[in-house]
């Protein structure tokens, strides 16, 4: 499947999220129908990182900015980032359209270049804002 994800690391902070050309929304809702439950049940703070380095072409089976808004309204409160890595210009146009209409979205969105880069920036305001919760791990 060209749509999947997994967790970084094995205290499941961050979950990766790949899109790599060809996929289709379809697949792509199924994926989050997943992944938004699983983060909600942790109950404690995690991030999602998406790597669009792969992401081909939108696919033509949905309409983008309307996902992003329903996507955004699914996220569970224990997600305090979303980081998006290579996203092509059109995706960031898009994200930046949302952040501007829906405020929420604007604080919990990253732009990366890299993984790498997603996961330091992640895991700096995980440590800056979660303090208390990395004491009692």
């Amino acid at each position: 499947m060209a749509v999947r994800y997994e967790w970084d690391d094995e205290r499941h902070i961050i979950m990766n999220i790949y899109l790599e050309s060809p996929w289709t929304w379809a697949e792509y809702h199924q994926m989050m129908a997943s992944v938004m439950p699983t983060i909600q049940h942790l109950n404690r703070p995690c991030a999602t990182v998406v790597d669009c380095s792969r992401l081909g072409h939108l696919p033509k089976d949905g309409n983008f900015l309307t996902i992003l808004m329903n996507v955004e309204k699914a996220m569970p409160e224990n997600l305090f980032v979303s980081a998006v890595v290579a996203a092509p210009y059109g995706v960031s146009v898009f994200m930046n359209m949302l952040m501007k209409v829906r405020p929420r979205a604007k604080m919990r969105a990253l732009f990366c270049q890299t993984m790498a880069e997603a996961h330091e920036k992640i895991y700096a305001l995980y440590y800056e804002l979660h303090a208390d919760v990395q004491e009692g791990q």
